[in-house]
């Protein structure tokens, strides 16, 4: 007997569970190597807009200690960069958590290839560009990875693979996330891991306090680290909070403690090496004015080049199920959170003076709900399978589904292979954003397929 045919004896004889553990193992790497191979493959502009300095910020800190980069720059900064202190200083502008997350890349790729991202102290964004991409793709295929884990707590092995292949190419994982390293990026793998942990904690009855301990250190460590990447993710922190308020006290006081005391360390370095509580940063108040919210709304849901529901149409076909099967849905209880942490941010970008999201493909300020659109996903497919006793209706329901999948596939691969579709983004430069996004007759899906646009922004038809 061969070697395949003794393994295929053995966990043919193995019990159902060990069976369970071959196959998601199995999946996990598929979708690990092939998300992997189609990030690393894909061909558009790289999108390094706001984490432009992000890593170099990273070897200047591993280097000489300091994330100051006053040698690389003398007058005039981008935008990225700010001035501060006296002696004046150069620092990075946005937060730093992608940096430092991305510190045991930048020093594999030093010292296995012998990058830098400083040619004799200047940055070099051509070395970064290439470096983002490759730490891009790994972070991305690992949260597709995360999001077959967090499905499986609700559906099958093939329902799982296919939603999580499905936001993988039809997504903005692969049009934005695996284009640069946004803060989005890192965001949305440390959010997808804490809705694992809470839909772990959920089989977990009864949990000891030890448990709840475990647990908690774990999320509050992620929540931080969340919140030290973007913080616009607090709205799914705080969500998160509330859920825990209703069902796990125990662990949220872990969660609250551990969250404190990794503030408390933030801070104190912070002071340390900024004299201020917090790091420098290009964001201002002013920007959430409240007006023409109503407008907004309908723009980021409907627009042809923002809108939500246009680049990811599933999620209505979602809504829609949730609502169809509200009465027979299984493991619902983390719908709650998730519907405050999306309610909030849709919110806050309805009041948002830019909410058209500058220079970028399709929705990218909602790529930070991914993880949350993938749970729902997961509890409207378990309800397919228990609430819809008709063959033809659950066939139906699996159709739509499949349809609204390829059109997103469609238009995410679009942002992440063609050039042309970053170049509209010169159009709406060269006009105002908010006529440039509700424009139906030049969608930046299209670019490159019914019309071009030049550098200076103007359409050939």
């Amino acid at each position: 007997m061969n070697l395949a045919s003794r393994i295929w004896v053995k966990l043919k004889f193995e019990s159902p569970r060990q069976q369970r553990l071959v196959t998601d193992a199995a999946c996990v790497c598929l979708l690990l190597l092939g998300s992997h191979a189609a990030y690393r493959a894909s061909t558009g502009h790289v999108q390094n807009c706001d984490s432009v300095y992000s890593l170099i910020v990273g070897e200047k800190l591993l280097t000489t200690g300091s994330v100051n980069l006053g040698d690389s720059f003398q007058k005039d900064l981008p935008y990225q960069l700010i001035r501060r202190g006296d002696p004046p200083a150069v620092y990075y502008g946005y937060p730093l958590g992608s940096t430092f997350l991305s510190l045991p890349f930048i020093e594999y790729a030093k010292v296995r290839s012998g990058t830098s991202l400083l040619d004799g102290g200047a940055p070099d964004t051509a070395a970064e560009n290439a470096l983002q991409l490759k730490i891009a793709a790994v972070v991305c295929a690992a949260i597709v990875a995360l999001f077959y884990i967090l499905c499986r707590f609700y559906c099958s092995p093939l329902a799982s693979f296919l939603i999580a292949a499905g936001f993988a190419l039809g997504s903005p994982v692969w049009s934005t996330l695996a284009r640069s390293m946004w803060s989005h990026t890192w965001m949305v793998a440390l959010l997808s891991a804490a809705l694992v942990l809470l839909a772990a904690r959920r089989r977990v009855a009864p949990a000891t306090a030890r448990t709840d301990i475990a647990c908690g250190i774990a999320l509050g460590t992620l929540l931080f680290l969340m919140l030290f990447t973007r913080m616009h993710g607090i709205f799914s922190a705080a969500a998160i909070g509330i859920y825990l308020l209703l069902h796990h006290r125990r662990m949220l006081v872990a969660t609250l403690l551990t969250g404190a005391a990794w503030s408390a360390l933030f801070v104190a370095i912070s002071w340390h090496e900024f004299g201020t509580p917090m790091p420098p940063s290009v964001y201002s108040a002013g920007t959430i004015d409240r007006q023409d919210v109503a407008y907004r709304f309908a723009a980021l849901m409907l627009s042809p080049s923002r809108g939500l529901l246009i680049y990811c149409p599933y999620l209505l076909v979602v809504a829609g199920l949730l609502f169809a099967l509200r009465k027979r849905l299984t493991g619902a209880g983390l719908l709650l959170p998730a519907g405050i942490a999306i309610t909030a941010h849709t919110l806050l970008l309805s009041c948002y003076n830019g909410w058209h999201m500058g220079s970028s493909y399709g929705p990218r300020y909602f790529a930070d709900l991914l993880p949350w659109f993938v749970l729902i996903m997961a509890v409207a497919v378990r309800g397919i399978q228990d609430g819809i006793a008709s063959p033809w209706k659950r066939k139906a329901a699996i159709a739509l589904l499949a349809i609204a999948f390829g059109w997103g596939i469609f238009v995410h691969a679009r942002g992440a292979n063609a050039v042309q579709a970053w170049l509209w983004n010169a159009r709406a430069i060269a006009d105002p954003y908010e006529e440039a996004v509700m424009d139906w007759r030049h969608p930046q899906f299209l670019a490159g397929i019914t019309f071009r646009v030049r550098m200076d922004g103007r359409i050939v038809e």
